[in-house]
C-alpha cells in the first residue's frame, strides 16, 4: 500500500546536541565532498536528511513490509531517559512502551526502528497496529515532527546489538562481517499530549542502495 501523504514538511533541522551524543548535524565524514568515500556518503547522506517518510521512499525501491520485533514496556535506554519527563532519581526504573520493527524491501531487511510513546500516543500505535507509522505520522496533520538527530551507534549501545541481528551476512555474494558502527537518526513527534520518539537505524544494505530508485 503506497503512503498517501500530507504536505506538511516542517523544518526538521536540530540546533543542539543531546547529553547522549546525538548530534543536530551529520558526521563530518558523511557529508558529500568530504568522505573519501564520496558515493557511499552521499548516498548515506541523503538517507539520514530525508525529511519526509523513510517509509515512502524505501518504496521506490521494491516492496515495502514491516516486521514487528516487539511491543512492550521496558525501561528507555540511557540516552532516552529525558524523555520519560521525570526527576532523575526515579528515572532508572520508569518504563514505557516500547514497539521496535524492521522494514524490509523485497524481503530483505534495510531499517531496524525503535520507538518510545508516552500514554497518550498509544492511541497512535493502535491506529498503526502492524504498519510503519508512517501510515500516522505522516498522514495526520495534526502531527508534529521535530529536528531530527544523528547519533553513530556501536556494540556498546543496545540499538546497535538490536539492529545488528538484521545486518547481512554477504554483499553482492561476498561474506561480510558484522558492521563496526551503524548510522541512526531520531526525531520527537507530537500530537496534543501524544509524543513518540522515532529511531531509526540504517541497515549496511541502505549505504549501497542504487542513487536513482526504480520508477
Amino acid at each position: 500500500m503506497k503512503l498517501k501523504l500530507h504536505l506538511h514538511r516542517p523544518d526538521r533541522r536540530a540546533h543542539s546536541m543531546d547529553g547522549g551524543g546525538w548530534l543536530p548535524m551529520l558526521p563530518l565524514d558523511l557529508r558529500p565532498g568530504v568522505s573519501s568515500d564520496f558515493l557511499r556518503s552521499k548516498i548515506m547522506s541523503a538517507w539520514l536528511r530525508e525529511s519526509g517518510s523513510l517509509t515512502a521512499r524505501l518504496q521506490r525501491y521494491g516492496t515495502t513490509r514491516v516486521m514487528r520485533v516487539r511491543q512492550t514496556r521496558a525501561v528507555p535506554n540511557r540516552d532516552e531517559r529525558w524523555f520519560l519527563g521525570v526527576n532523575k532519581s526515579r528515572q532508572a526504573n520508569q518504563s514505557l512502551m516500547i514497539r521496535e520493527v524492521v522494514l524490509t524491501v523485497d524481503s530483505v531487511p534495510w531499517v531496524f526502528a525503535h520507538t518510545l510513546a508516552n500514554a497518550p500516543a498509544m492511541r497512535l500505535l493502535r491506529r498503526a497496529g502492524r504498519n510503519a507509522l508512517a501510515v500516522v505520522l505522516f498522514t495526520d496533520p495534526q502531527v508534529s515532527a521535530g529536528p531530527l538527530q544523528y547519533h553513530r551507534v556501536d556494540v556498546r549501545h543496545p540499538l546497535y546489538r538490536a539492529a545488528q541481528t538484521w545486518c547481512g551476512d554477504t554483499t553482492d555474494g561476498k561474506p561480510t562481517g558484522k558492521p563496526l558502527a551503524l548510522m541512526a537518526r531520531r526525531a520527537l513527534f507530537t500530537r496534543g499530549a501524544a509524543r513518540l520518539l522515532v529511531t531509526e537505524v540504517f541497515l549496511p544494505l541502505v549505504a549501497t542502495s542504487a542513487p536513482s530508485p526504480r520508477a
